[in-house]
């Protein structure tokens, strides 16, 4: 008896390899700062991030000072945390700079407004699929207790704007002189198996 509904056992192969890769995409880990355990300098760090997200705005080729510097902080806060540039990840990384770094709630968004890839940068999360956006944002939302308790757990809370000579220290070394523990998102929420 057909009961409208399609059978379970019947899937689509190129569906399913399409949301495969997008979920890769979308939580893979994408760099060896991302790692606890990392030896790289924060310095190393960065440069890998920007290696590995190659669309992002290098803060020294933008042409403001104040966007520069927003993203140069913003970045920095990716790397000490451990998190990339996926909407779960950026939604987990905002609530990390929220709780554990020293820049108000405010001075931070209303920052974000004033930089001049903010336009864009809104413009392109606002054309991802909307399961994609209410997932990241359900997620996140499951997260704020966790990162919550996680920040309280912190010696101290990272400099938004560090000063230079920590950028040629080791990241884990950082992490420790901070208390900053580094999980990923996805392997919280039972979305992929930590590997």
């Amino acid at each position: 008896m057909h009961t409208g509904r399609p059978s379970r056992s019947v899937t689509n192969p190129r569906a399913a390899a399409a949301a495969a890769t997008t979920f890769g995409r979308l939580y893979a880990v994408r760099g060896d700062y991302q790692r606890p355990d990392t030896t790289k300098t924060l310095r190393q760090g960065l440069a890998e991030y920007y290696q590995v997200n190659p669309g992002l705005s290098d803060p020294g080729s933008m042409g403001d000072d104040f966007s520069a510097h927003y993203f140069r902080c913003h970045d920095t806060t990716h790397v000490i945390f451990g998190t990339h540039t996926g909407p779960l990840d950026e939604g987990v990384n905002d609530l990390f700079t929220m709780f554990g770094v020293d820049v108000s709630y405010v001075g931070y968004v209303k920052g974000f407004f004033r930089t001049s890839p903010a336009q864009a940068i809104t413009k392109e999360y606002g054309a991802l699929p909307t399961a994609t956006i209410a997932g990241s944002i359900a997620g996140t939302l499951r997260l704020l207790p966790r990162i919550w308790r996680t920040c309280r757990t912190m010696r101290h809370k990272w400099p938004w704007a560090p000063p230079s000579d920590v950028l040629d220290r080791p990241i884990i070394e950082l992490r420790e002189e901070y208390g900053i523990e580094v999980w990923r998102p996805e392997v919280v929420l039972g979305l992929r198996r930590d590997r």
